[in-house]
């Protein structure tokens, strides 16, 4: 079976990528990454021991195991915010509070949305979607950011939002089409996905396989400047939106 080739590849791929970052000493720089790469490979190993020997609990437990790793892949996105704008304390902080709000938000969504729908397969679809979604704004803006301020960064980081940035491009195609073409697609989609993730492992093992740190910045980059500015002005504007509601400055 073709699917079952990719998942046996994807798993190789994940099992040296660990290793590797182990020997190169960067587990600890970036962990956020190596967690996300080993939850996927329990989930794996998980599901597809349970599809074979329990499909009741196979079943009940696939969902479960999704919803987990995808909260876990959220990491990444904070995980290149730290490393790109490391250097920048206040614009870092702002980044972070503002991606772990907006995951949040949409995760309680989630939760709330699959009460009321009783199919977890549609529930999942739209949480991934919207996700994907979230996570592709953010990735293009740190890279519009990186591009504007022409930050350096070093071939370990390239490699993670490349692929990673590859799999959300993939999964949002996939996501979309299947939404369009129904049922008929999941046979085509469930090599599709897997296969757009193993390509994004093989980028991650061949970006991480030696320790390749960002370069130092210029110091002459005005990125925290511009965000202290950006923010006296917004605590002005706040201040000013109160005054006027409630009369008092």
């Amino acid at each position: 079976m073709v699917w079952l080739s990719v998942w046996v590849v994807g798993l190789l791929i994940r099992l040296v990528g660990l290793f590797r970052g182990l020997r190169a000493e960067i587990l600890g720089r970036y962990r956020f990454f190596y967690v996300y790469l080993f939850s996927t490979l329990v989930a794996d190993l998980i599901t597809f021991t349970l599809w074979r020997v329990n499909q009741a609990s196979y079943q009940s437990s696939y969902w479960i195991l999704q919803f987990i790793t995808l909260l876990i892949g959220c990491g990444i996105v904070l995980e290149i915010f730290r490393h790109v704008l490391s250097p920048y304390r206040g614009a870092e902080k702002f980044a972070t509070a503002v991606g772990l709000s907006t995951f949040g938000a949409i995760f309680c969504f989630a939760i709330a949305y699959r009460l009321v729908v009783s199919s977890p397969d549609q529930a999942f679809f739209e949480l991934e979607r919207n996700v994907r979604t979230v996570q592709a704004l953010f990735l293009s803006g740190i890279l519009g950011v990186v591009s504007y301020y022409r930050i350096p960064i070093g071939k370990n980081l390239k490699g993670m939002i490349s692929g990673y940035g590859l799999y959300i491009v993939t999964s949002l195609f996939t996501l979309a089409v299947r939404a369009y073409a129904g049922p008929r697609f999941n046979s085509s989609w469930s090599v599709i996905q897997p296969l757009s993730f193993d390509v994004s492992l093989g980028i991650w093992l061949v970006a991480l396989w030696s320790s390749h740190p960002n370069p130092a910045p210029d110091p002459a980059i005005p990125l925290e400047s511009d965000y202290e500015a950006l923010a006296a002005r917004t605590r002005r504007a706040l201040v000013s939106m109160r005054s006027n509601l409630t009369g008092r400055p």
